[in-house]
Order: C-alpha cells, then structure tokens, then sequence
C-alpha cells in the first residue's frame, strides 16, 4: 500500500491536507535536501547584495555632505559576479525543485530513495528542464507582445479618432489649464491613460495566468516518465484540459499561502533589520534579512514541489483513473505475495 493512496477525486482543501501529510512524513529529507543547494546560493547572494548596498549607501552619503573623498567598499566589481550568480541562481533552483518533486513522487509511493539518487536523477533531468522552461519563457514572451501590439493599435487608432474630432473642437481652449474645458480634457485624458494601463496590464496577465494553469504539472511529469520538453508540456496540457480553473485555483491558494508563510514574514524582518541597524551597518542588515529569508524558502520550496505533485496525480485520478490502476496493482501485488507464502508453506 502507498503511504497517502489517492483513492479518488480529491478537492482543494483535501489535497492541500495530503500536502502537509506528505510534508511532515519526510520533512527531514526535504530540509536537507533544500538546505543543500539553496543556503550557499543565498549566502552568496546575500554577501553580494550586502556590500553592493553598502558601496551605494557609501556613495550616497558623500554625494550628501559633498565628501566625495569617500571610496566603496571594495566591491566595484561586483558586477561579473552577480551576473555569474544570477546564472548559478537559475541552475541551482531548477535542480532543487526537480530533486524535491522526484523525491515527493517517491514518498508518495512509500519508496525510500537515498539522496544521492534523488540528486542524480534530477541532474539527468536538467537539460531537458531548461530546455523546457525556454519553451515556456518564449510563450510567454510571444503572447505578451502579441497582446501589446494589439494594444499599441488600438491605441494610436484612438488617438487619431481623438484628433480628428479634435480638429472641430476649440483647441487653444482646451489645452489652456485657466479654463474649465481645458481642465476637463486635462482630467480625461489622465483617467483614459490610466484605464489604458490597468487595461494592458490585465490583457497581458490573461494568457499568462491561463497557460501557466495548463503546464502547472510539467514538472512532476518531467520526473514522472523519460518525457522530452515539448511533451512533458503538451502532457500537463491534456491533464489540465477541463480543469483549467481548478488549477488557477489552486496556484491562488499556494500564492496566498506563499504570502503568509514567506513572503510576509521575509517583509517583516527586512524592515526590522533596517529600522535597528544605522546605515553604517547595512551589510549586517541585509546579511540578516538573507538569512531569514534563505530560512524560509527552505521551508516553503518542498512543500510547493510536493504540492504540484499531488495535484499532477490527481489529475490523473481524474483524466486516466490513476486510483483503479493504483488498486489493480496493489491487488496484483498482494496475490502475488500470497501465492509465495502458500509456495512456501507447502514445501515447507
């Protein structure tokens, strides 16, 4: 028997319920394994940002007092190395959540995987990861411009409806701030700017959120089968296909929690650090801030990763009856067990 069977269609609540099961089951696996990759990168990290912010804060108090005598830290050149680090930054995380969604697949199915084969199966999967995570990135990318391209005609189209009509109207009044017509238009053309803005903003978002929903489990499916970039996400698209606000649903509930387990209190210690220490001691402040922070996305990471992953299986319960061939395994497996042990009882 599995340790969490998916015995059927479960709803949000009960998947996020399965999550923190999952979780607390091999949480020493997960911490470490997070702790493993992400707290070097955040140290590094934060070092590097720790005395960037200290070269700028040096830089600005003698701009202030005119003493421009007052010389960096020493990090001038900072800038190779945060372009390297940002470069490790994307292969590190990308390995870490391939090794905790290939480990939460194990756990799922009571198989005790050592470590080190977790981290060389995610190795083996890197590639094909970036290579989808590209796929994905250039979607995105193409959608974007294509919506902002629509926009941008739309846009100049009504500008020059606007400035036909404009010719009938009394310009030199309307654009004279002294008359109420004038401030009227002034009024109106900010409020339509700013609709325009908020407008674009939501176009743009739609499709974003609507195929980041269908390749939600394109992740779990990568270490799930010897699946290629493409169709790892052509396979979280079938899965998704009807279920597309279930998903939106669920990625809205990892968001808020997100917020509330991470993002909120990583706010909170940064503007506390900042606010005890003076200026002078700024590198202590951020060294601070990226500690608590390295703390709680080691934390969080895992429990995203075993997340998607229970969603991916019921995804499954739902599109290809996953539970019944679950079952017709177990049975399969326990006759099999059986007919050992009257095998054995009957030479015996």
């Amino acid at each position: 028997m599995t340790a969490f069977p998916i015995s059927g269609p479960l709803s949000l609540g009960d998947l996020l319920d399965r999550t923190f099961r999952l979780y607390r089951a091999r949480f020493g696996l997960f911490v470490r394994t997070a702790a493993l990759f992400l707290v070097p990168l955040l140290v590094a990290s934060g070092l590097l940002t720790g005395a960037s912010t200290a070269d700028s804060w040096v830089l600005l108090a003698g701009m202030m007092t005119g003493e421009m005598s007052a010389q960096p830290t020493g990090s001038g050149d900072a800038t190779g190395w945060v372009f390297l680090l940002s470069i490790l930054s994307i292969v590190v995380n990308g390995l870490v959540v391939l090794v905790l969604t290939r480990q939460s697949i194990d756990a799922l199915h009571s198989e005790d995987q050592p470590m080190g084969q977790s981290i060389a199966t995610g190795w083996k999967r890197l590639w094909t990861y970036v290579r989808m995570s590209i796929w994905q990135w250039l979607v995105y990318v193409a959608v974007t411009l294509g919506v902002l391209i629509v926009l941008g005609i739309l846009f100049f189209f009504v500008i020059a409806v606007a400035g036909v009509v404009g010719l009938n109207a009394d310009l030199d009044s309307l654009s004279n701030f002294d008359n109420p017509a004038g401030i009227v238009a002034a009024i109106g053309a900010g409020i339509f700017l700013f609709c325009g803005y908020i407008l674009a903003v939501i176009l743009v978002m739609i499709p974003t959120i609507y195929y980041a929903a269908r390749w939600i489990v394109a992740v779990p499916v990568l270490l799930d089968g010897e699946w290629r970039a493409r169709e790892a996400l052509r396979r979280s698209w079938a899965l998704t296909q009807g279920h597309v606000w279930r998903a939106v649903g669920y990625s809205v509930l990892l968001l808020l929690l997100n917020f509330l387990v991470v993002s909120l209190p990583v706010m909170v210690a940064q503007m506390a650090t900042t606010a005890l220490f003076m200026a002078e001691q700024i590198f202590l402040a951020v060294a601070l801030s990226t500690a608590v922070s390295a703390l709680f996305s080691i934390l969080w990471v895992p429990f995203n990763s075993s997340a998607l992953v229970l969603l991916y299986y019921d995804l499954r319960v739902r599109k290809e009856s996953y539970d019944l061939d679950l079952r017709i395994e177990q049975m399969a497996a326990a006759v099999e067990e059986e007919g050992e042990e009257t095998d054995t009882e009957w030479h015996g």
